[in-house]
């Protein structure tokens, strides 16, 4: 029996893994059927995703209607969110979801400006940041802190010194990008190998 728990989850996996593999990455004539099967779980994990989706709007409906009966510190936002969530519902799932006219209001002059909001809140905290690192002395903390400057001055700069914005661009299209491709590059070999554990039933967090 033992056996069996060990075993069959991992078969399991390395044959859908598979099935999916040859539906992703071939087009063979003769792997048609092997195709339809890999769509098939495809389909099978979004429709099982949306579940995950719907289960996890219960529990944030749930946990916030706890907050209100208890009286929790902030318990009124909790129905603020409430009360958003299902005028949201009522207004986009009966009708055209989000190309719904209301719904796009809602996400333009509500959603956006909150967002733009936490976004702005971020200069702050780039600010609060490079005054951090002016005590740490140390040369990594001293090149951060002239860069966070460059940029923040490039950007807000209105004609006073032309060469501030050429600047800034070349170190967000330059550096920055070669920086943010490396990490790219390392999630997705990252991932690659895990799959690839995953397929050998090294990784089985299913079993777990």
């Amino acid at each position: 029996m033992a056996v069996l728990k060990r075993t069959l989850p991992v078969a399991i996996a390395i044959a859908v893994g598979l099935f999916v593999l040859v539906a992703v990455f071939t087009s063979i004539p003769l792997l048609d059927n092997l195709d339809a099967i890999g769509i098939y779980f495809i389909d099978t994990a979004i429709v099982i995703a949306a579940f995950a989706l719907f289960l996890g709007l219960v529990n944030l409906l749930r946990v916030h209607f706890r907050h209100i009966r208890s009286r929790r510190a902030g318990w009124p936002y909790s129905i603020v969110l409430i009360i958003s969530v299902f005028v949201v519902l009522a207004v986009g799932l009966p009708t055209a979801g989000p190309a719904e006219p209301v719904v796009n209001w809602i996400f333009r002059y509500i959603q956006a400006p909150i967002q733009a909001a936490f976004s702005a809140l971020l200069v702050f905290f780039l600010i609060t940041a490079s005054y951090r690192m002016l005590r740490i002395r140390s040369v990594e903390s001293a090149v951060m802190l002239v860069v966070v400057l460059l940029v923040l001055t490039g950007q807000v700069t209105i004609g006073l010194l032309p060469v501030l914005p050429e600047v800034k661009d070349w170190i967000v299209s330059v550096p920055a990008m070669a920086g943010v491709r490396g990490i790219l590059l390392g999630v997705a070999l990252g991932a690659i190998l895990t799959g690839i554990r995953l397929l050998l039933g090294v990784e089985r967090p299913y079993a777990d």
